[in-house]
């Protein structure tokens, strides 16, 4: 996958003598598959081989925005870090759409609107939930997935509901 292939380039980039073998392509296969195939964030996974195998690495991304955190000293801020790329696009937003996107962080599997509408409380966010979503669907925050049904579903990358979990925690709104 391209995702796969970018992440070796990368290692490579920091240890000429990485190689994808037998042995660590279930682990970077993985990698990629976790990181939901976020350039950025393979690329800062990938910079983690200079100390760390692989093998190394997968069990350390329970904590993704904890662990990938360098970069060049040459990029901006937002990009240097996977948390500062997506905490920029998230100050970018306004105060109720910041609010609806943490608390939307609580589906994990995804939703549809009814239960945005049911759980969000947007209402007392001030927020129209139709403008909202759509709005954080545009910032690429929220995914539309295809429905198995009538209705479409939304969701997250599970590296930005992590995020929004975080924003979620720190705003006391996690209950």
């Amino acid at each position: 996958s391209e995702a796969v292939r970018l992440f070796v380039e990368r290692a490579q980039a920091v240890r000429p003598e990485f190689r994808l073998t037998t042995q660590n392509a279930p682990a970077v296969a993985e990698i990629a598959a976790r990181l939901d195939g976020l350039p950025l964030a393979i690329e800062l996974a990938a910079t983690r081989t200079k100390i760390l195998a692989p093998e190394q690495i997968l069990p350390r991304l329970q904590r993704r925005l904890t662990l990938l955190t360098t970069g060049a000293g040459t990029l901006p801020g937002r990009q240097r870090t996977l948390r500062g790329a997506i905490a920029w696009s998230h100050d970018l937003l306004p105060d109720p759409e910041r609010r609806l996107f943490a608390r939307l962080s609580v589906f994990a599997g995804g939703w549809t609107f009814e239960a945005v509408e049911a759980v969000c409380d947007p209402t007392e966010l001030g927020l129209d939930v139709l403008d909202g979503l759509t709005s954080l669907v545009d910032q690429s925050l929220v995914l539309r997935t295809e429905p198995t049904a009538r209705h479409p579903r939304f969701s997250m990358l599970e590296t930005i509901r992590e995020f929004g979990q975080e924003r979620l925690a720190e705003d006391g709104d996690l209950e």
